[in-house]
């Protein structure tokens, strides 16, 4: 459902808006629900949020395509406020845990 011409989704961030901290308080099990939201969000729900925590596949093989990934970096940069190489092969072959780790490892890198 597309939000009304001149107004932002309610999980849209608006411009300017400095990123989130990279990892919740919890390390990366607290992280794992959000980022398996973003996920589901970037194939526009045909994977499951359940589905991605239950699951030790990799994304790609729960049915998340290249376009979902590219989906899914857009939105973990801009949410955390890091950078993925979308050249990395492992982005297609590591699972929710595999890939919420890279974030916590990604955050700490770019923590000052």
């Amino acid at each position: 459902m597309n939000a009304p011409e001149g107004t932002l989704p309610s999980d849209a961030v608006p411009p300017g808006t400095p990123p989130s901290p990279a990892v919740p308080a919890g390390g990366a099990e607290a992280l794992r629900p959000q980022v398996a939201a973003l996920v589901s969000r970037s194939t526009d729900g045909l994977v499951g949020v359940r589905e991605l925590l239950d699951s030790t596949e990799p994304l790609a093989a729960l049915g998340v395509s290249s376009l979902s990934l590219l989906r899914l970096v857009d939105a973990v940069e801009e949410r955390y406020g890091v950078f993925v190489d979308l050249g990395d092969r492992s982005l297609h072959t590591e699972g929710l845990r595999g890939l919420t780790e890279r974030l916590v490892r990604l955050g700490a890198e770019a923590t000052p």
